[in-house]
């Protein structure tokens, strides 16, 4: 048995997370958000963006320290134990195996939209193809990432570029939308209306983390990659929200690119923006799968998972890989006959990442070596403690993982071989 190969450096590293981070929401959520808040939606990003700073800064700093397969399943087991490590890593495994095949459907609703293809073709055609992107040897794999995460800039800052010029050839002014949204009022009922539908726009570094196993020099280039994909993806916000509100309310749809580019382009808009919305899921599912990839590796290491799991040829965890494309493509093939209910199961399996959340800040109240670090843990438990109250979907779904975790925990005969935290 191999070891996965070090192939991300701050570059590839910071692709990979932005393939992870920046999906089709990007495209959708500013004018779901200015529908219901309408200018002071601005003010709805902003403060997404500032509550997710500590919450980011506790993975980039326990990352750093514990750079593993795991990602926050490791960084839990570190501090908690095998128990902990398996309830993460179910909690985990539950959204994405559900997530992932979603966004699949998405980039697939788009094309028949504007092309007619059938939904389930192109959903099926998009886990093919991140799977067999994945087997390629992993320099290779860092390679097709950064260059994914550089079309995916081009594409958004040309489709925001575009937008906004269509918008300023309006009747307003530039200079007048930009007085008017500087104007805005912060009025709390308003601006957290849409929050939690803003918020999980900032979800995916979780993911990404499991990818931190494959940096070179983590200590310095999982920091970097954090905060430089960060950075990067609030730019892109704002700059989407900013475009969508100067828009007004036209474009205070699921589709508000599509309501802003239509009049002008007609519907050749529709088919751009279902291609740039293909290029963005690629991505997404490109590197979700990297980082699911590495986790099912990493539960097969504990014993959870048969042991062929764990195998990587070549520095590639290619059973791992292979059974995540079949385990996707059997829920695509369940949504499609009616046995599973996709969309519903995805509105409970957003607590699972409230949950993940809550259990890495808890690790760094255990883990931390300074009463700051450990002070900065408890401020992130307080601020994920505070969105799960506004967060919904229930906890019917995480509690029934959690319980399927223990089970397994009971039953495997292994015990985890805990790593040392170590630099």
């Amino acid at each position: 048995m191999s070891t996965l190969e070090k192939s991300l450096g701050p570059v590839s590293g910071t692709a990979m997370m932005l393939n992870t981070v920046l999906g089709v929401g990007i495209l959708t959520l500013p004018g779901l958000a200015a529908a219901q808040a309408g200018e002071a939606a601005i003010w709805t990003w902003l403060a997404c963006a500032l509550a997710n700073i500590p919450l980011l800064a506790v993975f980039a700093l326990l990352a750093s320290r514990f750079p593993e397969a795991g990602g926050v399943a490791h960084i839990a087991g570190c501090a908690f134990g095998r128990t902990a490590a398996l309830v993460t890593s179910f909690l985990f495994l539950g959204a994405v195996f559900l997530g992932l095949p979603s966004i699949a459907l998405t980039g697939g609703n788009y094309l028949e939209a504007a092309t007619g293809i059938p939904t389930s073709i192109t959903a099926v055609s998009l886990v093919i193809v991140a799977s067999l992107a994945n087997l390629t040897i992993p320099s290779l794999a860092a390679r097709i990432g950064s260059l994914v995460a550089v079309l995916v800039v081009i594409f958004l800052f040309c489709l925001v570029g575009v937008s906004f010029i269509v918008v300023a050839g309006g009747e307003a002014t530039v200079t007048t939308q930009i007085e008017n949204l500087g104007m805005a009022a912060f009025e709390p009922t308003l601006v957290f209306a849409p929050f939690m539908l803003v918020f999980f726009a900032f979800t995916g570094w979780e993911v990404a983390l499991s990818t931190t196993g494959e940096f070179k020099n983590p200590k310095r280039n999982v920091p970097l990659a954090v905060g430089i994909s960060f950075a990067i993806a609030v730019l892109f916000y704002v700059l989407c929200a900013f475009t969508v509100i100067a828009a007004g309310e036209q474009a205070y749809t699921a589709a508000p690119f599509v309501a802003i580019l239509k009049p002008v382009f007609g519907n050749t808009a529709g088919l751009v923006l279902a291609i740039g919305v293909l290029l963005l899921i690629a991505a997404n599912l490109f590197a979700a799968f990297w980082a699911v990839s590495r986790m099912v590796l990493s539960v097969a290491r504990e014993g959870a998972l048969p042991g062929f799991l764990s195998t990587t040829p070549n520095g590639i965890p290619v059973p791992a890989i292979l059974v995540n494309c079949g385990v996707f493509l059997l829920v695509l093939a369940g949504d499609s006959i009616g046995h599973i209910d996709i969309n519903g199961l995805i509105s409970s399996a957003g607590q699972n990442f409230f949950l993940i959340y809550g259990v890495t800040a808890l690790a760094l109240v255990k883990l931390g070596r300074t009463r700051m670090e450990k002070a900065f843990g408890l401020l992130s438990l307080a601020i994920v403690a505070g969105l799960s109250l506004y967060a919904g979907n229930g906890l019917a779904y995480p509690i029934v993982l959690i319980c399927a975790a223990l089970l397994v925990n009971w039953t495997t005969q292994s015990p985890l071989a805990k790593a040392a935290p170590a630099e």
